[in-house]
């Protein structure tokens, strides 16, 4: 198998109806490496569209400098050209293919093509050190915002085509997204041939004035009873849908960045839940976590 995911879908699709991956690029290598895993992922079942936003806010620049827009727009479309290439280098047929420039905040652009995306792509920087505490705005932006579900990807650390380890790890929460993402994350590694890890990770509970009391055996141990059950039947719920996907479960008690950043170094894709697009909505510490110290992609469930 080609090691990346495959869009599933009725055989008769035509090249209208296929459902379209978004990738977003910029010129970077992260960006290319978001455009290659796009491309396989869209196979010879899904239309590519590449997209590059020129943000029209540094237009005019803090010292009253205009910028030149045809500029800008000229090196929006060297990107895009080369993420073209980036993409039939992969193999996929050039009539799938397709891109634009478009006028502003690449947040706002990426936010509005997902609402007719069935996934989106976005690269990451790969960064050390402190660095790593500050994801950059437009991925956290555009996850914040997106309608569809979205990969986020880095050159440096997945150079080449996912797939090596035939396992999709996937964490859930107690919230009401819990099942839609589990069934996405199923589905993923049933398409992928790949087993499915179920990881649920219980955070400690502070007691006490001010949080500052400890936990006791007894309700730590009712905490993780609770988890284990409901985690198995939202596991048993969505294995009657998905017989054939090998499927563990592993409730762990800890920090939830530690403990599943910790399992993407074996890991083909690290899928997550998060809240439905509203313009309110913000990107929690874990997802901001994880989105900066995963060494798999990280794939996000709206």
């Amino acid at each position: 198998m080609s090691g990346e995911p495959v869009v599933s879908g009725d055989e008769q699709l035509t090249a209208d109806t296929r459902p379209m991956i978004i990738v977003g690029v910029d010129g970077s290598e992260d960006g290319l490496r978001a455009t290659r895993y796009g491309a396989r992922v869209a196979g010879k079942r899904a239309r590519l569209h590449l997209v590059h936003a020129v943000d029209d806010a540094v237009l005019a620049g803090a010292w009253g400098v205009v910028y030149d827009p045809t500029i800008l727009q000229q090196a929006g479309e060297k990107a895009t050209e080369a993420a073209v290439q980036a993409a039939l280098d992969t193999g996929i047929d050039p009539n799938q293919v397709t891109s634009e420039v478009v006028l502003g905040n690449a947040a706002a652009v990426l936010a509005r093509q997902s609402e007719s995306a069935a996934l989106m792509v976005l690269g990451r920087r790969s960064v050390s050190g402190l660095e790593r505490m500050f994801v950059g705005s437009t991925s956290v932006a555009a996850v914040a915002s997106a309608h569809c579900p979205t990969v986020i990807i880095s050159q440096a650390v997945n150079p080449d085509p996912t797939g090596q380890y035939g396992r999709v790890v996937v964490g859930l929460d107690a919230g009401p997204h819990a099942g839609r993402t589990l069934e996405w994350a199923m589905a993923e590694a049933e398409a992928r041939g790949a087993k499915l890890e179920v990881v649920h990770v219980s955070e400690p509970k502070s007691t006490g004035l001010f949080g500052r009391g400890s936990v006791t055996d007894e309700a730590r141990a009712a905490q993780m009873q609770a988890a284990r059950e409901g985690m198995s039947a939202l596991v048993e719920e969505a294995r009657a849908k998905m017989p054939d996907v090998e499927v563990s479960v592993e409730v762990l008690y800890g920090n939830p960045v530690d403990a599943l950043a910790g399992r993407t170094g074996h890991a083909d894709l690290l899928v997550l839940g998060i809240q439905s697009p509203s313009p309110a909505r913000a990107v929690g510490g874990t997802i901001r976590g994880l989105m900066a110290h995963s060494q798999s992609p990280i794939c996000l469930i709206p």
